[in-house]
């Protein structure tokens, strides 16, 4: 693989095709991880998939890139995108783009932040903390999944970057609410609820394979991934009365969940449909995007993940109301290729896509990209 500086900004993404280097794995009771520390020369983020391939285990690759059932809920998720066409506006004299970001009052390098996911143990050694790394040095904010393979307060501490926690309510309300109170105390700015997630998804190929965690990659905030199985609006409520950081609603997919969620104090909305991995055949979510972003009219910020993979990508999510968008399987791919480095590069890669797509489209900074520019 084309070594790059490490210094290099994440702006000066490289242009030679990835290739995976060889690196020798750790062995974790079985499961060999990647410990690989590089910066990556990146092409096309859909490039990394077949790549990460080649150096994870098949059950844990499969675990990360696969979805529920016939997987057309995460093929949508990346056509849908391919429907939406950019109407550029040219002669408009526009100056270098600007992609800064203001998201919660905290100042972004770009409109894209890290998703939250479990288990970023089967894609790399150093797990959360080189996600979290990663993240912080391309100068944006990573969500912290309650089941990460490391503690929230570790995670923390691995970098100065900003830091949101995604929480799975637990059955016994007392430790969801020792979860949230952990999360302030170690500094998250903000708490984000899945909804979405309260049944087991099902992966065709991770079945075949007999996946199933590693006893060495515990989840360290939790000890389980059992998670209460029925949610109701009383658990926003509880979430409400128990913090006053920011609550953002995840999972997020019709406009009158959003009205709801917003009359009941919400505070952020994220539209997703975790990836195709829950619920196959639900709507793809950037499609799901402009009628939530209608129905939010600007109350709260609304976030969108699933299916981004370009600049392009996150040029259209903006026009189509989102304000930033939040970035899964490929940060796990640079981190499985190439550590915390690896997540930099992969951060660097989409911003110099977004900066060329602005552009050439005629915007010179983020809040000026709107319905306008797509047909």
């Amino acid at each position: 693989m084309t070594q790059k500086s490490a210094e290099a900004g994440p702006a000066k993404a490289a242009k030679a095709a990835t290739t995976a280097k060889a690196e020798a794995p750790a062995s974790v009771a079985g499961y060999r991880q990647p410990t690989g520390e590089e910066t990556l020369s990146i092409v096309n983020l859909n490039d990394l998939e077949a790549e990460a391939a080649k150096v994870l285990p098949k059950g844990g690759f499969a675990f990360i890139s696969s979805g529920a059932d016939n997987q057309v809920t995460l093929r949508d998720n990346l056509a849908a995108f391919e429907r939406i066409q950019l109407r550029p506006h040219y002669l408009v004299g526009k100056p270098a783009p600007e992609t800064k970001v203001t998201l919660f009052g905290q100042e972004l390098t770009l409109p894209v932040i890290t998703a939250p996911m479990g288990a970023h143990g089967l894609a790399h050694a150093s797990a959360e903390l080189g996600t979290a790394r990663g993240t912080a040095v391309a100068g944006t904010l990573m969500t912290v999944s309650t089941a990460a393979n490391k503690t929230l307060e570790d995670v923390a501490s691995a970098s100065t970057g900003p830091k949101w926690f995604q929480l799975y309510l637990q059955e016994d309300q007392g430790k969801s609410r020792e979860l949230i109170q952990r999360a302030e105390k170690a500094g998250y700015s903000a708490i984000v609820f899945t909804i979405d997630a309260f049944a087991p998804g099902s992966s065709d190929e991770a079945n075949r394979l007999g996946f199933s965690f590693p006893p060495s990659l515990p989840f360290a905030n939790t000890g389980t991934a059992t998670f209460k199985p029925s949610l109701t609006w009383e658990d926003v409520d509880f979430i409400k009365e128990t913090t006053d950081l920011p609550l953002i609603l995840k999972g997020v997919l019709s406009p009158d969940v959003a009205e709801k969620a917003i009359k009941r104090g919400v505070n952020g909305i994220q539209v997703s449909n975790h990836g195709g991995r829950q619920l196959d055949g639900v709507q793809a979510a950037i499609d799901a995007l402009p009628a939530v972003a209608g129905a939010v009219k600007g109350r709260v910020p609304v976030i969108m993940d699933g299916g981004v993979r370009r600049g392009t990508d996150v040029f259209k999510a903006i026009a189509l109301g989102a304000n930033a968008v939040a970035l899964g399987r490929p940060v796990l791919y640079g981190l499985a290729l190439g550590g915390a480095k690896g997540v930099e590069s992969v951060y660097g890669q989409l911003q110099a896509e977004l900066v060329r797509t602005m552009t050439i489209a005629g915007t010179a900074n983020i809040a000026e990209i709107s319905r306008k520019y797509v047909l």
